[in-house]
């Protein structure tokens, strides 16, 4: 009979401590033997201020007992996931059950779970990320990469302004260079022109102002900065390699402006929230019997 005097011992010993087994996902025809753990299901509840992560998680867990009384160093082979849908607190009919050691009774399930939960301040964490340049922190399970997406987005608005600025001084630029060379506002512009040297100037200086405006048209976006061809006479004239310089200029200042802003998205680093004591609530403990064959 699987009833024995030992069993019946151990039984009155532990007669107001919960005693659960964990049968085979698939059960076999004979019996089944089934070695001792101590049952933990500890809840880890948080209410960052930092993060805003608001949170619990349940950790159901059984750590095995050993004959020497011993619970060396926490290692990980001696905690096993329980899954707590299959747990059962009657005993299967086909179980056999191991002995337990005569130290086990309650003050030693609560000590072990004393000690479970100080070993989960030590271990168990959540990671985020943070950026430093927006003092902003991930979501509880967001990617780096996500992360670095949403820092750009944030970023986006700052780096729009500071491009106006660069268009306003590059327009202010250009009108300097119409008026100069060309000896006209754009108002006065007309639309039809005979072709001349002038007239060619003024082609050129057209197109080149399309050029930049695409510039800082694209400077924020993702599209690629793709190389207008603008056509030249056999000898530059002055406007154009002024045009040129100012054309260069502009395209040096927006990358360096997109790569400092790329680095303040990619400024992150990352977060671990570990818990306390106060964090985490023990919600069951006792003896879970497991199927298998122990230590």
């Amino acid at each position: 009979m699987r009833s024995t005097k030992t069993e019946r011992n151990w039984t009155q010993r532990l007669k107001d401590v919960d005693i659960l087994y964990l049968p085979p996902k698939t059960p076999g025809k004979g019996a089944v033997e089934y070695f001792p753990c101590v049952y933990i299901e500890a809840i880890i509840d948080f209410n960052d201020i930092r993060t805003g992560y608001k949170g619990a998680e349940k950790l159901a867990r059984a750590l095995t007992i050993y004959k020497n009384h011993a619970v060396a160093g926490w290692a990980e082979e001696i905690i096993h996931d329980a899954n707590v849908d299959r747990i059962h607190e009657t005993a299967p009919k086909a179980a056999r059950l191991g002995t337990l050691p005569e130290f086990v009774d309650v003050e030693f399930i609560e000590n072990v779970k004393k000690r479970y939960i100080e070993y989960l301040t030590r271990t168990w964490k959540k990671l985020f990320y943070r950026n430093s340049e927006l003092n902003i922190y991930s979501g509880a399970n967001e990617s780096r990469e996500d992360f670095l997406i949403r820092c750009r987005e944030q970023l986006l608005g700052q780096m729009r302004e500071e491009l106006n600025n660069l268009r306003v001084v590059s327009n202010r630029m250009q009108e300097q260079l119409k008026e100069k060379y060309l000896g006209i506002s754009e108002a006065e512009m007309p639309e039809s022109i005979p072709l001349t040297l002038e007239t060619n100037d003024r082609d050129i200086y057209s197109r080149y102002a399309e050029r930049i405006a695409a510039l800082f048209l694209n400077a924020s976006s993702q599209v690629a900065d793709v190389e207008t061809a603008v056509p030249r006479m056999e000898k530059n004239s002055e406007i154009e390699e002024r045009l040129i310089t100012l054309t260069a200029d502009a395209r040096h200042k927006i990358t360096q402006l997109r790569e400092q802003y790329e680095k303040k998205a990619a400024r992150i680093d990352e977060y671990i929230l570990r818990p306390n004591l106060k964090n985490i609530h023990c919600e069951r403990s006792g003896i879970l019997w497991i199927h298998g064959k122990g230590e």
